[in-house]
């Protein structure tokens, strides 16, 4: 009975495992990494440099997923992160990422999704938020993306290129520009401050 279960278990894994939703995460010369730096650069970078990122294992790329339609960036989960690109030339595929490009999207059997790329400085943290804080790293995202994961022998989407619901390449900027969340808040607090002074 018992290696009845034993065998039984062994041809369910594979077929559980073929089952799982996944994507293409590799993008093309049409959706590169790139950057204008500044005088400064983080290491490997090349001062002023506009275009391809450069400098081996100097950027992380992740892939945050949220159930279709989600458009709060703060209900995104964190899928990856993928290895720090080990080229730094992004042309072919987020280069570091397994399997040549292809991601397996945690509990998912072909439910659409909706996804957002984000890449930041390697050496300013473990997570794109943990970056996000530092006003010195280099960081950027995409737009949001929807696409459906593929299962079985279906041919896994690209998350990058022109088609709906694909995404394009990241800009990678320090400091970057204030979320809309951190845009209301700070105005919310000068009305505040305004309103406090008119009282006087």
């Amino acid at each position: 009975m018992k290696k009845t279960l034993l065998l039984l278990g062994l041809i369910l894994l594979p077929a559980a495992l073929f089952a799982q939703g996944t994507v293409n995460f590799a993008n093309n010369s049409n959706s590169r990494l790139t950057t204008n730096s500044t005088a400064t650069p983080p290491p490997g970078q090349n001062a002023n440099q506009v275009g391809n990122t450069t400098g081996a294992g100097q950027y992380t790329i992740g892939l945050y997923v949220a159930p279709q339609g989600t458009t709060d960036l703060n209900a995104f989960t964190l899928m990856g992160p993928t290895a720090p690109n080990q080229t730094g030339v992004q042309n072919s595929f987020f280069n570091g990422n397994p399997s040549g490009g292809f991601f397996v999207i945690s509990n998912n059997t072909g439910t659409p999704i909706a996804f957002q790329v984000r890449a930041w400085q390697t050496s300013a943290g473990a997570t794109y938020e943990i970056a996000r804080s530092i006003a010195t790293a280099y960081r950027g995202v995409t737009a949001i993306g929807e696409v459906t994961p593929a299962t079985g022998l279906g041919v896994p989407p690209a998350l990058f290129g022109t088609a709906p619901g694909q995404v394009g390449g990241i800009v990678l900027t320090p400091g970057g520009v204030p979320e809309p969340s951190s845009i209301a808040l700070g105005l919310l607090g000068l009305g505040a401050i305004a309103l406090f002074r008119r009282r006087k």
